[in-house]
């Protein structure tokens, strides 16, 4: 055999027998665990390596799951797949080796980092730990608001029903902010709104802003509530008795959102007429005309919102005057 090719073969030997020494140490090395070492690289194949990974939007906060950003790079220019596994103060978390760690794990003044571990599919690279970020303070959070009663007229009421919540389990305030059709009328902290003066179509919404002691929530605002019509009312009571024989009385009604009211005589005595528009009632009383004359009255303000007022004239034809009951 020639000297050269013998050398060669010794070469090879030593090459292997060098691989093995390197394969038995980093089994006894004290760490068998497949995240320790990066698995050899296999013929020509060259393994992956992470060479930046950074934990995204830090200080933590439990209002979002936990992710990473990672920069990598493989030698073959393979696509790079990882492995994850997640420690909260330094301990690894059973069962989180998925790209993002949840939320609700997390308690504020832990510190979060994670390890990843690329792979080309061939070959593992070198584990790579992020650095470690404390889990800050979480803001409260509103998660619904709407207003009650449902059905509102003017005068009315208004509450704000809210749920609110922190993740931290701090004291929540909220703070509320009144609209009257798109414009702001009241901000603080009431959850009540006296819609006196206001009118029927008014369009109402708050906004509900929460905050611990430490920072401020998110804001949501309600569905809008429109407030229904309200009714007139009748103000003006009848004479007891008629004028030079006869039944003058102008009908007066109020309406608390400023409607046009309109008034008619749904029953009347022959004769008897009203104003559409004043109300004014005027019946010249006929000499002969005794008993019981029925009057109903009716007010309306044209949005399906109507008053009535009844009563009775007692005539006698001795004397042909109208008595009020």
């Amino acid at each position: 055999m020639e000297p050269v090719e013998r050398s060669n073969r010794n070469l090879l030997a030593i090459g292997h027998l060098l691989t093995w020494a390197a394969f038995i140490t980093a089994c006894t090395s004290g760490d068998t665990t497949e995240t320790a070492a990066p698995i050899t690289r296999s013929g020509d194949n060259r393994p992956p390596m992470v060479t930046a990974a950074v934990i995204l939007d830090t200080p933590l906060s439990r209002a979002a799951p936990v992710a990473v950003q990672i920069q990598s790079e493989d030698p073959e220019q393979e696509a790079v797949s990882f492995q994850y596994q997640w420690y909260v103060d330094n301990v690894p978390l059973e069962g989180q080796t998925k790209a993002t760690l949840p939320a609700e794990l997390l308690r504020r003044g832990q510190s979060v980092f994670v390890e990843i571990i690329p792979s080309d599919g061939t070959n593992k690279g070198q584990p790579y730990r992020t650095k470690s970020t404390a889990v800050g303070n979480t803001s409260p959070k509103v998660a619904t608001v709407s207003l009650t009663p449902q059905i509102a007229r003017t005068g009315d009421k208004l509450e704000a029903q809210v749920e609110a919540s922190d993740p931290d389990h701090d004291r929540v305030d909220l703070n509320f902010k009144w609209y009257r059709n798109e414009t702001v009328i009241k901000e603080g902290e009431e959850s009540f709104l006296d819609t006196t003066g206001f009118v029927s179509r008014d369009k109402i919404t708050v906004e509900v802003t929460a905050h611990d002691p430490a920072v401020t929530g998110n804001s949501l605002k309600s569905e809008p509530l429109v407030l229904g019509n309200s009714a007139p009312k009748i103000v003006s009571t009848p004479p007891i008795s008629d004028s030079q024989g006869r039944f003058d009385y102008t009908v007066k009604a109020m309406d608390l959102d400023g409607d046009q009211v309109t008034y008619h005589l749904e029953a009347a005595p022959t004769g008897m007429s009203i104003s559409e528009t004043s109300g004014h009632i005027l019946w010249q009383i006929p000499s002969d005309q005794d008993g019981i004359s029925h009057v109903k009255v009716v007010a309306k303000d044209g949005y399906g919102g109507m008053a009535t007022q009844e009563f009775d004239l007692t005539l006698t034809r001795t004397d042909s005057k109208p008595t009020g009951s």
